[in-house]
């Protein structure tokens, strides 16, 4: 299995392949400067963070907006990915309006494919300003927080997810978790 993990410039994104590579994983980081033809060759997507907004920068994120709508695979939207894929299918995010940043409590309402054996509650690492507000129609919310309640959510084929806390951080509680629900969702 072959995965990309797209870079936007986020600090903990190398941990994402670090994770990935301790699971067994081919994953290879992508800058969103390439062109979407490079992804046809990988079984499934993660969209890291980064320090942009898709609120107010979209533009200055590369390809990321085709990286999303003309792919196929399995994607795993992880802070601003997570809001990158919400603000392109649809939904709604916003500047937040309590940002949250360190540990946060995530409650979990739904295990469902992703959140897998994490429930019902787990500290989250967390670091951002903007959140989404909406899921894009077709998705379900599967966790929330004090101020953020899209915590995580699922599209109804479990085939996108998007989680706004950071798995890859040692400090968010079972985040190992979170890579080899989506490891096992891409692989169906």
């Amino acid at each position: 299995m072959k995965i990309a993990v797209i870079y936007f410039g986020g600090q903990y994104n190398h941990l994402i392949v670090k994770d990935l590579k301790y699971l067994g994983i081919n994953a290879i980081p992508i800058t969103p400067d390439k062109p979407v033809e490079i992804l046809k060759d990988f079984d499934c997507i993660i969209y890291g963070g980064g320090p942009y907004s898709v609120v107010t920068e979209l533009d200055k994120m590369g390809n990321a907006v085709d990286y999303v709508l003309k792919t196929t695979q399995p994607k795993l939207g992880i802070c601003l990915g997570h809001q990158l894929i919400a603000k392109v299918l649809g939904g709604e995010v916003t500047k937040a309006s309590s940002p949250e940043y360190g540990l946060v409590k995530v409650n979990i309402h739904d295990e469902d494919t992703i959140l897998r054996g994490l429930s019902p509650t787990i500290n989250a690492w967390e670091s951002h300003s903007d959140e989404v507000v909406n899921p894009p129609a077709g998705f379900r919310v599967l966790a929330e927080s004090e101020n953020a309640k899209v915590q995580a959510m699922v599209n109804k084929d479990n085939t996108i997810f998007g989680v706004q806390f950071h798995p890859e951080v040692k400090h968010t509680e079972k985040g190992i978790e979170v890579f080899k629900n989506f490891i096992e969702a891409c692989k169906k």
